[in-house]
């Protein structure tokens, strides 16, 4: 079984994410938590125009995919879990975990530093969030992400089937936790003790930074609860919630040119996203 999985991963992971893309997006349709701010057309556009345009520049920049460097660290004997010899649950379970927090502390950066916040501030510049919000990333954000992923898999020495499920679990949680879909109020609190939920994940995206710098796990919340970033509700109702960025406020200022351009424009003053603790804040993230 395991090695029928590791021959077809590639198109097991585009079915999964389909799958999930394709549920996501029926079920924000006809049961949406929010009105939408702008119609979603143009929005769709730009999400697969940038997600196509940051494989293109992985394929070319990184040819060596994920899967394939699990495969001859295992054969070298690099990483961690291949030098101390971890059975092969144990390595599965460590190394789905890892690239999770790896994901994880990789987005708490991407707010804290500067270079990083210019090219990540396309995915938070969207007036709205569903699922499609998941594609938006600039080309250079998907390079950056991917260099992630493949030193972790070295250092960390994860499997190539702990690669497999675990890039598999975070497409299908970056859909469903993007998604503009509702879930009684009981069923999201049981979810969060097991994953990231749309609720969760959508006060990140609020144009606030005492709120967008919180709740910046993708797959397992425990990060968030664990490094103190993390926030039950918002200020305000889920429904009225502004998204987006204070710099950004209408189509115009996110069309296509202008999403792969921002990040080489000089950042506002007034947009520091770094990660901070707010002391005043605090009562509100418990």
């Amino acid at each position: 079984m395991t090695r029928w999985l590791l021959e077809h991963q590639a198109d097991l992971q585009s079915y999964l994410w389909l799958a999930a893309f394709g549920v996501v997006a029926v079920w924000e349709t006809f049961l949406p938590r929010r009105a939408f701010a702008v119609p979603a057309g143009a929005r769709w556009i730009q999400q697969l125009t940038l997600v196509a345009l940051g494989s293109v520049v992985i394929r070319i920049c990184m040819p060596l995919a994920a899967f394939a460097l699990a495969a001859l660290a295992e054969q070298r004997g690099f990483g961690l879990l291949n030098v101390v010899g971890a059975p092969s649950w144990l390595a599965l379970l460590v190394g789905v975990i890892a690239l999770d927090l790896a994901n994880y502390a990789q987005h708490r950066l991407a707010h804290a530093v500067p270079l990083l916040w210019r090219f990540h501030q396309i995915h938070h510049c969207d007036l709205d969030v569903d699922c499609g919000t998941s594609l938006r990333h600039h080309p250079g954000e998907a390079l950056v992400s991917q260099a992630v992923v493949l030193a972790t898999v070295v250092a960390v020495g994860v499997p190539s089937l702990a690669v497999l499920v675990g890039l598999a679990l975070a497409a299908v949680a970056s859909v469903f936790n993007h998604g503009n879909i509702a879930l009684p109020r009981r069923v999201d609190a049981a979810l969060r003790l097991l994953v990231v939920t749309p609720d969760m994940h959508r006060i990140h995206h609020s144009t606030q930074p005492a709120e967008s710098n919180s709740n910046f796990a993708n797959l397992l919340p425990w990060w968030d609860w664990l490094f103190s970033t993390y926030r039950r509700d918002p200020h305000g109702d889920q429904r009225r919630m502004a998204l987006g960025l204070e710099i950004a406020r209408t189509p115009r200022d996110v069309t296509l040119w202008k999403l792969l351009l921002m990040p080489f424009r000089p950042l506002p003053e007034a947009d520091d996203r770094r990660v901070h603790v707010d002391a005043v804040d605090a009562p509100a993230r418990l």
